[in-house]
């Protein structure tokens, strides 16, 4: 995965994913980059307003969501796919999401 510099980024259709590696937790926020049209995951969560609907991770990047967690967009999903596949990793979506609607 590519690392991109610290930006304002717009994102819809996201989720929080929590990383468990090595004995270590991490989350990032992972989901749809309106701006680039494809997906984007972060470096570490800084700071997360859900009422506010916004985040900062610590690259400096600052994030604004269009809608509450949920279901990753389908160009985002591939990506937990790929970190969920890999044995020395555990991950999980922070916030759950129906996925009947």
């Amino acid at each position: 995965m590519e690392s991109l510099a610290p930006a304002d980024v717009v994102m819809s259709d996201w989720n929080i994913v929590v990383i468990k590696h090595n004995g270590n937790t991490i989350e990032k926020f992972l989901g749809y980059s309106v701006r680039d049209r494809t997906y984007r995951i972060s470096s570490q969560i800084q700071d997360y307003d859900a009422e506010n609907k916004t985040g900062t991770t610590q690259s400096g990047s600052s994030y604004t969501f269009l809608d509450a967690p949920g279901q990753l967009h389908p160009v985002a999903q591939p990506v937990f796919d790929m970190l969920d596949k890999r044995d020395d990793v555990e991950i999980t979506l922070k916030f759950a999401w129906d996925d009947e609607s």
